[in-house]
């Protein structure tokens, strides 16, 4: 066939691919279409960032420790709390992304971010930003004023983190531990749960270990370049430092968990209160696995995307939820 005739043909084709006749070529664009408005909604939903929507089930956790997951309003009460903190969450990480813009485009692997990459407008971001605070205002009227005011903790402290607190030193760390916290608070307060000094002490150090292999591994993909690094307020000395810091935490966060097992709050909710002891070498295997790996260079940037994706990470959550369940 010559190139000719199979120009002509190619439009006739895909016609007739679409159920029209030859020569009517605005069904073909027509077909394309839905591909292009993927295309144009993907940028946006990883704006977003769904995925770190997994740390706003935190909010859930009062429910479960109380073992209050059969009461109806209180599981209601709890759900719509975690859409606000999905929506607010996901306001903040837009901010955060208009912000840095320019730093994100000289990243490894920021630049590939919707903004930074050009294919979401700073016009669009602004106006997902208004729509979904809007959106969590209107659902936080429905639950109680104290968990309005922690949710207005939360972006304020949120924000000033994004603008300013990132770049102090170990307060940075701090701030992300406290952020973790705070979704735990918002979920006692929207279901009139109390959160232990037990669950608190557990977070508090949890949390702070967290933080810092977060900040670990992003001082290690950093550039030599002495503007990067001071813009962080860290060195590149300070990995040793974040090291210890996370490590120690975490390893404080399974002492706590030890001490609680001898508490008369562990009598009253479990019949079997000696198998949560299970728990606790699970605990300092994976601990000690995250940062291996991080040690290693092959942690990714958020320790809540590795562990989602790590199989290890996930078996080690389903032994500990069993062991829950099976103690109950």
């Amino acid at each position: 066939m010559s190139p000719q005739l199979r120009k002509e043909t190619a439009p006739a084709q895909a016609a007739t691919a679409t159920g029209d006749a030859p020569g009517a070529p605005l069904r073909v664009v027509a077909a394309e279409q839905p591909v292009a408005e993927r295309r144009s909604v993907a940028p946006v939903l990883s704006l977003l960032r769904p995925h770190q929507w997994l740390k706003n089930l935190l909010v859930l956790v009062p429910v479960f420790l109380s073992h209050q997951w059969n009461n109806a309003g209180i599981l209601r009460d709890a759900l719509l709390a975690f859409v606000c903190f999905c929506a607010t969450a996901s306001a903040v990480y837009i901010s955060n992304d208009l912000c840095d813009i320019e730093a994100d485009r000289k990243h490894a692997t920021k630049r590939r971010r919707p903004l930074a990459a050009g294919t979401v407008s700073k016009r669009t971001a602004v106006i997902l930003i208004v729509l979904l605070l809007g959106v969590a205002a209107t659902i936080a009227t429905r639950l109680p004023l104290g968990f309005g005011i922690t949710l207005l903790v939360y972006f304020v402290v949120s924000s000033l983190y994004s603008l300013y607190l990132k770049t102090k030193v170990i307060l940075d760390i701090c701030i992300l531990a406290g952020l973790y916290t705070i979704r735990l608070f918002a979920g006692g307060t929207a279901t009139h749960i109390r959160i232990s000094e037990w669950t608190l002490a557990f977070a508090m150090f949890c949390f702070l270990g967290l933080a810092a292999v977060k900040r670990y591994t992003e001082l290690q993909t950093l550039p030599d370049d002495p503007k990067q690094l001071l813009r962080r307020g860290y060195q590149r000395s300070d990995q040793v430092t974040v090291h210890v810091l996370g490590m120690t935490s975490m390893m404080l966060s399974v002492l706590v968990l030890a001490l609680y097992l001898h508490s008369p709050e562990v009598i009253v909710l479990y019949r079997r209160p000696e198998m949560l002891w299970l728990m606790c070498p699970v605990l300092l295997y994976w601990f000690g696995r995250v940062w291996i790996v991080a040690s290693r260079g092959n942690m990714h940037s958020d320790p809540i995307v590795f562990a989602i994706r790590d199989k290890v990470s996930l078996m080690a959550a389903a032994v500990i939820v069993a062991i829950g369940l099976l103690c109950k």
